[in-house]
């Protein structure tokens, strides 16, 4: 089976590591191609690649033909016109298996595309959609999850310094913007600058490395450097930076919402996913607890790396794709079986509506937001500084 990638940008890697765990299974080959491989920060933030569009341009035009599946990403639907001459129209009507594989909610989507979210709901490929904050917005797409691989090179952390504890924030937005458009950025770096010093006082030794617009790989380095790794405390989701710092045996703090909960229990059968679920507004205890117990964070740490190696492996993982391929394969152009029914209230209202709503109480009680011009001054001042090579937060 050939399996052809294409998406506009890298997405954090994610297509190419999914095409590496593909490439585990015997008679499965492969290939990604990306069109603007160094764009919307990505310049920096810089991601392996396999075949990028302005150097493979020939070899990719080949490969989409021959494919036995097309699988698109994102933002590529079938009048996308980025990777001309292909017509991915025609290879539809001439009946090529595709699949089209969200990372994104519907309403960043369309934005992007500069279309209404009905129109994306109305693309007629068969879904795919990660198991993170995105699911709950299509019931109608088939649940996969993100694929991480262990860093190569062993990675010591060290057991007689101070405790380490990573944060890759890859958006910078507060936490009062947006929902699925922040993260918490300047609340997270805050409260984990109040912890240094707090644990200061207390004679607790404790280091805070913040990393920030460097190439992945030296990302994923210093995230297995950290015996702790604080991810999104703010909107209810997981992300690749949990994945990434759990496959290291790094105890990890993100919330995580009751959708998501579900989502996971869909992918793994499980109900114990090894990050540690804290909010923001307890982040701070939470972690000068664990300061103080470095062999107990060890342990979580063991605990996460042995879970993500039996029940969130490559190869596994990679499993959910190969079946919805051979769905799409033996039935090309049907959609998938929908998760659950959107037009049963019940239903909805507990796995996406109950979440939201719980969210909305924690987001009301949080502090306003400045202006919006003290607001722009500094972003516009985190921007400088960090092209300067400076650290807006230190």
């Amino acid at each position: 089976m050939l399996v052809m990638h294409l998406s506009e940008t890298p997405l954090v890697g994610a297509p190419l590591r999914l095409c590496r765990a593909l490439r585990l299974h015997a008679g499965v080959e492969a290939r990604l191609a990306v069109l603007k491989p160094y764009a919307h920060g990505y310049g920096k933030m810089r991601f392996s690649q396999d075949l990028e569009w302005e150097v493979h341009r020939d070899t990719i035009i080949d490969l989409v033909e021959r494919c036995d599946v097309l699988h698109l990403h994102n933002f590529i639907d079938l009048d996308y016109q980025g990777f001309a001459p292909i017509e991915l129209r025609r290879l539809w009507r001439q009946g090529k298996p595709m699949v089209r594989h969200f990372h994104s909610t519907p309403q960043a989507i369309a934005r992007y595309m500069e279309c209404t979210v009905d129109d994306v709901f109305a693309c007629p490929i068969p879904k795919l959609v990660i198991g993170q904050y995105p699911a709950r917005f299509y019931p109608q797409a088939r649940l996969v999850p993100n694929v991480v691989f262990p860093v190569a090179e062993a990675v010591s952390r060290g057991v007689d310094g101070p405790l380490r504890i990573g944060y890759a924030p890859s958006v910078f937005n507060s936490a009062r913007q947006s929902r699925w458009d922040t993260k918490g950025y300047p609340e997270t770096v805050k409260m984990l600058r109040t912890l240094q010093r707090r644990a200061h006082r207390a004679g607790v030794p404790l280091e805070i490395d913040i990393i920030e617009q460097v190439p992945h790989a030296e990302c994923l380095r210093r995230k297995a450097r950290c015996h702790l790794f604080v991810d999104d405390l703010v909107t209810g989701s997981y992300h690749l930076n949990t994945l990434e710092a759990l496959v290291e045996g790094t105890a990890t703090l993100c919330h995580i919402d009751g959708c998501v909960q579900g989502s996971l229990m869909d992918l793994t059968g499980r109900s114990d996913f090894p990050a540690l679920d804290v909010r923001l507004e307890d982040a701070a205890e939470v972690l000068l607890e664990l300061a103080r117990a470095p062999a107990l964070v060890a342990a979580l740490g063991q605990q996460s790396a042995a879970w993500m190696a039996e029940h969130w492996s490559p190869e596994r993982m990679a499993g959910h794709f190969i079946a919805a391929y051979h769905e799409v394969m033996e039935r090309p152009g049907q959609a998938f079986t929908p998760r659950f029914d959107a037009l049963d209230d019940a239903a909805r209202w507990r796995r996406v509506e109950l979440p939201d709503l719980l969210w909305r109480q924690r987001h009301a009680r949080w502090p306003a937001l400045p202006p919006q011009w003290y607001l722009r001054l500094r972003y516009r001042a985190g921007q400088l500084l960090r092209a300067l090579g400076l650290h807006p937060h230190a």
